[in-house]
């Protein structure tokens, strides 16, 4: 078999966009672990120019069950041991690491330093209060997020993308949301995460990321609102839902 000479050469005989186009995008990526992580680099092999990672959790050694990360990096910054992994796949990426917590001090600065530059944020965070605090932060700055998750029980995911005035929001069509539910803690009472993370799903819900990230920054293809994979069934589901004009977070913004 041919060795292939260049790092992009198969990118470049993909019909549907110049995936060359990458390399002058920014995208920042909230939570580098089972999702973040993987997402990161397939978003650094394709040619993405600049990703800004946050997450202000070390590796543990509950994280090497997934992808990415090494035993030799337990007790790492996740974003500082990512950027490192990051560099030697493909050199051509920059990679900023923020190892602070979005919504406050010094995390919330460079989100909102981010969001003035960047072309798109993927949420990956295992938080409700998380995902609500994006959203209102990128509706705001108009700025597309795709968010993905995993069930508690790891074997279903979803995959969320938000383009402020044209598509739904994170919050859209949740009327019986209340913001005083809404809660930002990411763990128990322990200290650990209690949600099962099968590495499949979040290959899956990462690469499903990553595909409607490329639809938005390259513009082709039909953007999918909202991704539903059923691990037990092998199904994956597309809904398209309208925006609520009554929404707290976008419905009175005009397109």
């Amino acid at each position: 078999m041919a060795q292939v000479r260049e790092r992009y050469d198969r990118l470049k005989r993909f019909t549907f966009a110049d995936f060359s186009k990458l390399a002058a995008k920014r995208v920042a990526i909230v939570g580098v672990g089972g999702l973040g992580a993987l997402a990161a680099e397939i978003l650094a092999r394709a040619g993405v120019g600049r990703l800004a990672l946050f997450d202000y959790d070390t590796v543990e050694e509950a994280n090497l069950n997934r992808l990415v990360y090494r035993t030799s990096q337990i007790g790492q910054p996740k974003v500082k041991a990512l950027a490192a992994h990051l560099g030697d796949a493909n050199p051509d990426a920059e990679v900023v690491s923020y190892p602070h917590d979005v919504t406050t001090g010094r995390g919330y600065v460079g989100l909102m330093g981010e969001l003035d530059k960047c072309d798109l944020v993927l949420g990956c965070v295992d938080t409700f209060g998380v995902r609500l605090f994006l959203n209102g932060k990128c509706v705001a700055a108009k700025i597309p997020l795709i968010d993905g998750g995993a069930s508690e029980n790891g074997i279903n995911g979803a995959v969320h993308v938000v383009i402020p005035g044209k598509t739904p929001c994170y919050r859209c069509n949740r009327p019986a949301l209340k913001q005083e539910q809404v809660t930002t803690d990411r763990r128990d009472v322990t200290g650990v995460c209690a949600f099962t993370s099968l590495p499949t799903t979040m290959a899956i819900v990462a690469s499903l990321q990553c595909q409607e990230a490329f639809k938005v920054l390259l513009k082709f293809g039909r953007v999918a609102p909202l991704l539903l994979y059923n691990g037990l069934d092998g199904t994956l589901e597309r809904v398209d839902w309208k925006r609520d004009p009554k929404c707290p977070t976008c419905g009175r913004r005009k397109t």
